[in-house]
């Protein structure tokens, strides 16, 4: 073949590729109806409630018109839309029933920019479905916490929520009084520590709302001090002596450490009440009382003193 001959031959190529690309963008430019299917993922379900494979799988034929350019991407990638299905699903008569058109706008926001929605199935979709027991239980705690160091309970440790929504099998969901939360038991020598429990991984039987939930221990390091503070006598009589044996008594105390320094004696009050005594009763617990936030604890020794009145 001559020189002139392959240049004709390439430029008849040329040719016929230069027009495919120009046929084909004349064609998919244009704008183009047509039915297709978008998938439904649902978001939110009851944990009560277990669909069934056509009610999780549900599709809804819609009629959209776009460019032939979108519409061929359309036909290579899943439609999927997000709906919250407390809020797209109602009960009527005990049966689960959606309805697509109520969705258009979720669906329109999912397909994005470049296709106008013109029809969506009017139908509504009746979803098959099982629903489980249900009711809501507290949360018992079921191990131990050990204490490090100098480190003890300060203030009240606890879950984050209070009760939970277990759904299951009827007999066992009527058993059961209370959740109880068994994890190895653990150490604490810090001041704030937090365990992250996965119910579900416990209770593998039963579906958990909220599936996770936070223990939260919080500790200090605590230190034990002491003093001798008097006993007061309140309304002591008028024609009589009353002696307290002893009339000292040694006040134990527990604080955190850095708050050791700010407490003493005068923070704490031993009083007995010669008004609360019965009959010829001679012993007596004394009352203590404090006025320091700085205390967390706090108890007297001994714990009975002996009144002698004499008249």
């Amino acid at each position: 073949m001559s020189r002139s001959n392959y240049r004709t031959f390439f430029l008849f190529i040329a040719f016929t590729i230069a027009a495919a690309v120009l046929w084909f963008l004349f064609r998919y430019n244009n704008t183009y109806e047509e039915y297709v299917e978008v998938a439904i993922e649902w978001n939110n379900v009851p944990v009560d409630v277990e669909l069934s494979d056509s009610a999780r799988n549900v599709k809804v034929p819609i009629k959209i018109k776009s460019s032939g350019f979108r519409l061929l991407w359309l036909h290579y990638e899943d439609m999927m839309v997000p709906l919250d299905f407390k809020a797209m699903v109602k009960t009527n008569k005990g049966n689960l029933v959606f309805n697509p058109e109520l969705a258009r706008t979720a669906i329109d926001r999912a397909l994005g920019d470049g296709v106008d929605i013109l029809e969506v199935e009017a139908n509504p979709i009746t979803m098959a479905y099982q629903q489980f027991a249900s009711k809501e239980l507290p949360l018992e705690k079921d191990f131990k916490i050990n204490f490090e160091g100098s480190y003890k309970e300060y203030g009240a440790s606890s879950f984050d929520v209070e009760q939970v929504k277990i759904t299951g099998n009827d007999e066992l969901i009527k058993e059961l009084k209370v959740l109880k939360v068994k994890i190895d038991d653990f150490t604490v020598g810090d001041s704030l520590v937090s365990k992250t429990i996965i119910l579900n991984a416990l209770y593998p039987d039963l579906k958990i709302d909220p599936a996770e939930v936070t223990y939260t221990v919080r500790a200090a390091e605590m230190t034990e001090g002491s003093f001798k503070i008097p006993v007061t006598v309140n309304n002591r009589p008028v024609d009589g002596t009353v002696k307290v044996i002893p009339d000292m008594v040694t006040v134990i105390f527990i604080s955190k450490l850095v708050d050791y320094d700010s407490i003493d004696k005068t923070d704490f009050k031993v009083t007995v009440d010669i008004d609360d005594l019965q009959n010829d009763e001679a012993t007596v617990v004394p009352v203590l009382t404090y006025d320091n936030e700085k205390i967390n604890t706090a108890r007297v020794q001994p714990q009975f003193v002996q009144i002698l009145v004499i008249q």
